[in-house]
């Protein structure tokens, strides 16, 4: 007795895969997340670190915000450009 579950093979001798089920709201969240972790790795990570390390190397900058400015924008530059060409280098 045929299973119901199996697909019939194809014409071009290749068979299909099993049917994939449909992507709910959460899945797409996810891949949308997912899609925009470079850009949320330079805002979120690069771009503290960045204004860190100014605070730290520049005289009087501790208590300025420009270090922090000046972070989030190479952070988010750089996240975004990563993003866009899919590699960091």
């Amino acid at each position: 007795m045929p299973r119901d579950d199996v697909a019939p093979p194809s014409s071009d001798g290749f068979e299909s895969g099993p049917p994939t089920p449909p992507v709910g709201t959460g899945g797409r969240l996810l891949m949308v997340l997912l899609q925009g972790m470079p850009f949320l790795f330079g805002i979120g990570f690069v771009a503290p670190l960045i204004a860190q390390l100014l605070a730290r190397g520049v005289p009087g900058a501790a208590q300025a915000q420009w270090p922090l400015v000046a972070g989030l924008a190479i952070g988010g530059s750089w996240g975004a450009i990563a993003n866009l060409r899919g590699r960091w280098l």
